[in-house]
């Protein structure tokens, strides 16, 4: 099992080094967007925009701010992405490419297999995670003498971390309904009305004080 677990490790270490780099690119344009963002701009509230309403409390007078409500949000839509492309994959995928069957001919029974298909997202989450976490915190390091926070590398570093639970959390969803829908197409596209649904749903109920209490119930919570 641990034999497979390390095998399909390897074999989508390039799905790892492209997501790494991606994220690496959006951190280094979102957070080195701050410092050269105007005091208007600053100094403008989006809340009292409509449109952004929908996208939760966004703010951009402190550093603080416009990280939690601009980068941290589209970040876990980003990694939504990463879970349920992942999650997809490792049965529905194999699947349709036909290499399921070489699999299930191993000397293990089904639920070993799951088991490392299980490892194998929790692994992968964990790795580009990592990957994202160290290239914000280097981005930061690069910009710190601009910026007036009380953060440190740390904190972002251990803020991007925090969000392996939601990514394990969709592959887990992801990986359920590629076992249950005819392919992987169907299943990623309900994986993603999944994922659309609940982020904007969790936005949505906040704009409503009536629907207020049905945001703890959001894996976006």
């Amino acid at each position: 099992m641990l034999s497979l677990f390390w095998h399909e490790l390897r074999m989508r270490r390039m799905l790892l080094i492209g997501w790494g780099s991606g994220l690496l690119v959006f951190f280094s344009v979102y957070l080195a967007f701050y410092p050269a963002l105007p005091a208007e701009m600053r100094n403008l509230d989006l809340q009292a925009i409509e449109l952004y309403r929908a996208f939760g409390n966004l703010s951009m007078a402190t550093f603080e701010g416009y990280i939690g409500s601009t980068i941290f949000h589209f970040f876990s839509v980003l990694i939504g992405v990463l879970a349920i492309v992942t999650g997809t994959g490792v049965l529905a995928g194999e699947e349709d490419a036909g290499t399921l069957e070489l699999q299930m001919a191993l000397p293990l029974t089904r639920w070993q297999l799951v088991t490392a298909k299980v490892l194998e997202l929790a692994a992968i989450a964990l790795v580009v995670l990592t990957m994202a976490g160290i290239a914000a915190a280097l981005v930061f390091l690069a910009i710190r003498s601009q910026l007036t926070t009380n953060l440190d590398a740390g904190d972002l570093f251990r803020a991007v971390i925090a969000h392996w639970p939601l990514v394990f959390l969709f592959q887990m969803i992801s990986l359920w309904l590629g076992t249950v829908t005819p392919s992987r197409r169907v299943a990623l596209a309900l994986a993603a009305v999944v994922l659309v649904v609940s982020f904007l749903g969790y936005n949505l109920v906040g704009m409503s004080p009536d629907l207020e209490w049905l945001q703890p119930l959001s894996p976006f919570h």
